[in-house]
């Protein structure tokens, strides 16, 4: 369970880091699956494939016990989902380093589930120092997307993507006006960051020698049909903290 002052800093802030929530023993378990399912080890990116295609750990991590006590007490039992997506981003040391101009939204046509998403966590199955394919989010950008579907709460099912202010700004309708400039997670194999469904954020490129392995955990609301119908004044008005 988190304290007081974390559940606050993550409703502040829209994600919350938390070093070390994944053991060492889970972690090296999880990196042996991987490499054997790939057939070669992260010491032969000779052997390293294109693609990463049918590989799922075990445990799954949005089934860890202590990412479920986590979204039930976000949820109050209203959270479902979890699983675990896996992203791999290959070493391309060939491409210069940029942060990503905008990010996006999950639960829209082409960016995962098709529901309005309430909570995401995301892990490295190995370090990821900067510049190495990190999770990048905007900082308190949940605020953004908040007021702008109070404001237009018919395009909460993706027709923001038929606005004449998508093609001037696309995703950047979710982060331009934000206070914090993107953040790299900048984590150890094991570290875990949450985040809210509307926090803006992107994947970035890997400029370093190291693949980055994300695992990406996600819940939806069991109304989610409900949540689609009314967005309170409230932003927390669907969680339990």
């Amino acid at each position: 369970m988190l304290d007081q002052e974390q559940v606050e800093n993550f409703k502040r802030n829209g994600h919350l880091i938390l070093r070390g929530l994944i053991d060492e023993e889970t972690v090296s378990a999880w990196q042996s699956q991987f490499w054997d399912h790939l057939g070669c080890r992260i010491d032969q990116p000779e052997k390293w494939p294109e693609k990463v295609e049918g590989f799922q750990p075990s445990p799954l991590f949005g089934s860890m016990p202590v990412l479920t006590f986590i979204a039930e007490q976000f949820g109050g039992g209203n959270f479902n989902g979890g699983g675990c997506g896996v992203l791999t981003r290959w070493p391309d040391t060939n491409q210069s380093w940029s942060m990503p101009d905008t990010g996006h939204l999950d639960g829209y046509p082409g960016e995962g589930c098709q529901a309005v998403l309430m909570m995401g966590a995301t892990t490295y199955l190995h370090d990821v120092e900067s510049k190495g394919g990190a999770y990048v989010y905007w900082p308190g950008s949940h605020d953004i997307a908040h007021r702008y579907f109070r404001k237009y709460p018919g395009r909460i099912e993706g027709t923001f993507r038929e606005t004449p202010e998508w093609e001037k700004r696309g995703w950047g309708i979710f982060s331009d006006d934000n206070n914090e400039a993107p953040k790299e997670f900048v984590a150890k194999a094991g570290d875990v960051i949450l985040w809210h469904g509307w926090l803006c954020h992107s994947g970035s490129t890997n400029a370093n020698s190291s693949p980055r392995v994300g695992f990406f955990a996600r819940w939806v609301h069991n109304d989610d049909a409900g949540i689609r119908k009314s967005i309170p004044e409230d932003p927390w008005h669907h969680w339990s903290i």
